[in-house]
């Protein structure tokens, strides 16, 4: 048999594996009134409550994750076999993907590329949602650990130039656009 297991108490913040973060939650209003589930934490949505970024930060790093997301780049999945013509495997994939693909690699490109500090910090926190703390625990550079105060610091540089890419902010100096 095995031991019936205590729900997870109310509480502001919990752990999980792998330094992950939830809170669990009581909907307060709206279709799912009075449901109970478990939410993640955001870390840039974190950041810019504790006024470490920018709402336009903010929102460059958020529409990162989108792309990330439409570009099928958050992990592997299974194909629907009802929606691949004839039950066949197909290597192409979908025009959306590719563009959104394309995207994600200008974006990284605007960053420093994918190889260094800021695209991986774009990569691993905005893209995949980690945190800033299990991002800093898996990498390091020049043969160092990195500490999560300067994975913090690369990450916000990382998110200024994605907002200045993604037409968020301009260039310090820069004319505004004649229209």
């Amino acid at each position: 048999m095995s031991a019936k297991t205590k729900p997870t108490p109310y509480g502001p913040v919990r752990p999980l594996a792998g330094s992950r973060q939830v809170e669990w939650v009581r909907e307060a209003s709206g279709e799912h009134q009075g449901n109970e589930h478990f939410r993640t934490i955001d870390s840039l949505r974190l950041m810019l409550k504790n006024g470490t970024i920018t709402p336009p930060m903010h929102d460059a790093g958020q529409e990162f994750s989108a792309t990330f997301v439409r570009a099928q780049l958050d992990g592997p999945r299974a194909l629907a076999l009802d929606r691949i013509r004839g039950g066949q495997w197909c290597d192409s994939i979908t025009e959306r993907t590719a563009f959104a693909r394309k995207r994600i690699g200008q974006a990284l490109d605007a960053v420093g590329g994918i190889g260094s500090p800021g695209g991986s910090a774009v990569w691993h926190v905005a893209g995949l949602g980690q945190s800033i703390k299990e991002w800093s625990a898996q990498q390091g550079w020049n043969g160092r650990p990195l500490s999560q105060p300067e994975a913090r610091g690369i990450l916000v540089a990382a998110l200024a130039m994605l907002a200045m890419h993604y037409g968020y902010l301009r260039e310090a100096g820069s004319k505004p656009l004649d229209r």
